[in-house]
């Protein structure tokens, strides 16, 4: 099998994890990495064994022409790297998010049509505890599905970096977190018709972990409301003022529910049906269990392993241009709606990529 070259633009601290991703991986060759500071690209360059570093990302390109980049760079500059990539003829694995702006999304999402490169945005949520779940999103499990709630909410970042500040970072708890509860919801409940919002800067002056203060210009705190079709609401929460970290989705049904990583438990499925798995002592409720039948994972089955997987066989990630698209427009929408008091539609869809099954969030044609 012929070696996939692979450019890292960014060498920040989340770029080790894709680093360590690729020395996992077979006839992957890591050929070059980009930082605005030429020292930081080396000590990467150093660490992982590649093989050249740059402090221009477009001489990166042109020197290396790589297949594929990782894109890792501040979150506002997520969309100029990605165009400029996929024009040099490389597919792209962008970070979250994968922009700070519906209108940039949208501008990534017309290049990788327009230069037939693949763009694969994250969040990436194909682990097994969640694609375990989807066997039991049924009705004979949990009978039509009636509410959600999915939420990442932990302390904040903590260090004073670029994070905390609007010019850079465009967004704070909703644009770092609030896409990670956002994407493993509409994975499974489909495209958001509509959404409301409050957003807010909670702390306004902040004591850091190591001891610092700082003032931030970006929202701490954030609650969605959305509807999906059939009239179906979820709630997500998305914070950095807890005091520890909450990380978990919930899919209500009229019999049941099915939790994934609630309390410690990656997956917990209450329900009436019989169920291969152990029964559980969950929250105090009856029929619950933890499901057998996890499936395998390995570094094939990850978020980079999965990229270059769909770049060698040229076929769409789950997670592409058009669910990136999606998931952006909810959350600007989200922002629009806490600025102006009203309720937003939303616009974009995408194809749910799933078995999920159509009538299950339709009450019309039966009594539940």
């Amino acid at each position: 099998m012929k070696k996939l070259k692979l450019a890292f633009l960014g060498a920040g601290e989340i770029s080790d994890r894709f680093m360590v991703m690729a020395q996992k991986l077979q006839d992957v060759h890591m050929c070059a990495v980009f930082s605005r500071h030429k020292k930081n690209a080396g000590i990467k360059a150093e660490k992982y064994g590649i093989q050249r570093y740059y402090d221009d990302y477009k001489e990166m390109l042109k020197m290396e022409r790589p297949d594929a980049v990782v894109i890792t760079s501040p979150h506002s500059l997520h969309a100029e790297h990605a165009i400029a990539c996929m024009k040099a003829g490389a597919h792209v694995l962008v970070e979250k998010p994968v922009a700070t702006s519906f209108c940039d999304a949208k501008k990534m999402a017309a290049a990788s049509k327009k230069y037939k490169k693949l763009m694969m945005g994250l969040p990436f949520d194909l682990y097994p505890n969640y694609t375990r779940s989807l066997d039991f999103v049924k009705e004979k499990y949990i009978g039509k599905i009636t509410s959600a709630h999915s939420e990442l909410s932990f302390s904040g970042p903590p260090r004073d970096n670029w994070y905390y500040d609007k010019k850079i970072a465009k967004g704070g708890a909703m644009l770092d977190v609030g896409c990670y509860a956002l994407s493993r919801l509409i994975s499974i409940m489909g495209p958001v018709k509509r959404v409301s919002s409050f957003v807010n800067t909670l702390i306004p002056m902040r004591k850091l972990a190591g001891g610092g203060k700082i003032k931030p210009s970006v929202d701490d705190s954030v609650v969605m409301l959305l509807e999906f079709e059939g009239g179906v609401f979820a709630t997500v929460k998305a914070d950095w003022c807890h005091p520890f970290l909450e990380n978990y989705t919930v899919i209500y049904g009229r019999k049941g529910a099915v939790y994934i990583n609630a309390d410690g438990n990656p997956l917990i499925v209450k329900t009436d049906a019989d169920i291969k798995g152990i029964k559980a002592n969950f929250r105090n409720l009856d029929n619950c269990y933890t499901p057998s039948g996890f499936p395998e994972f390995d570094a094939n089955n990850d978020i980079l392993g999965s990229f270059i997987d769909c770049v060698r066989e040229d076929i769409q990630p789950v997670y592409n241009a058009e669910q990136s698209l999606h998931i952006m427009e909810v959350m600007d929408k989200a922002y629009l709606s806490a600025r102006t008091g009203k309720v937003q539609t939303i616009t974009t869809g995408f194809k749910i990529w799933w078995n999920k099954e159509k009538t299950i969030q339709n009450f019309k044609k039966e009594y539940v």
